[in-house]
């Protein structure tokens, strides 16, 4: 099935259009890549088009930043000299050998520092290196997205049951009817803006 296409410019891009019972259009930039646009059943191809033609430049940096997050966790050798996304900004990755069992990482002068044990074979040691510098960054997500949705909480006066940081394959954030807010841990990548506006549609769903 062939789906729509917008160009903007000198780029272009593929939506998914899937019709709703539901009474407003919305567009969705999975952390996937994909675009996915829901409109009510009564509601035209046409207009559907119009709109997201209109948001073209919005989506465009969304995808943007899509792509930038992905490839940083994708195309990593996790060797010194790397960089690693972290709250919009970039960090040198030094790897540094030393007489210790496993990895240890931590965010020291401007550089990520990653101090793994000399013994262990180059294959490993990156696997290690890889998954120990995403546990720490799913950890700093926990305490990030949960310490600014209080913030906005205060402000906007609207209380969720309880705030989840996860693994989320197609959606940024969440928010059930029980109140629940979920949010995908890789926005720990993302710039403070990127994040509270998350945050902030999340919470507006209560």
């Amino acid at each position: 099935m062939t789906m729509p296409q917008i160009v903007y410019g000198s780029e272009c891009f593929e939506y998914k259009a899937i019709k709703k019972k539901k009474k407003n259009i919305g567009i969705l930039v999975t952390p996937e890549g994909e675009v996915i646009v829901t409109s009510p059943l009564h509601v035209e191809d046409s207009l559907v088009h119009e709109v997201v033609m209109k948001k073209a430049g919005w989506i465009l940096g969304k995808l943007k930043l899509v792509r930038e997050i992905s490839k940083e966790i994708r195309e990593k050798e996790f060797v010194s000299g790397e960089s690693i996304e972290y709250l919009g900004r970039r960090y040198r990755l030094k790897v540094i050998e030393g007489g210790i069992k496993g990895v240890n990482v931590r965010l020291f002068r401007g550089k990520f520092e990653v101090t793994v044990d000399s013994k262990l074979e180059k294959d490993k040691r990156q696997e290690l290196i890889k998954a120990e510098l995403i546990k720490w960054l799913k950890e700093q997500a926990k305490v990030k997205l949960k310490e600014r949705t209080e913030v906005y909480s205060k402000k906007l006066n609207l209380v969720p049951n309880r705030v989840v940081v996860k693994e989320q394959k197609s959606i940024w954030g969440s928010c059930s009817s029980r109140g629940n807010i979920n949010f995908n841990w890789r926005l720990i990548m993302a710039p403070l803006s990127v994040i509270d506006y998350v945050v902030i549609h999340e919470l507006c769903h209560l």
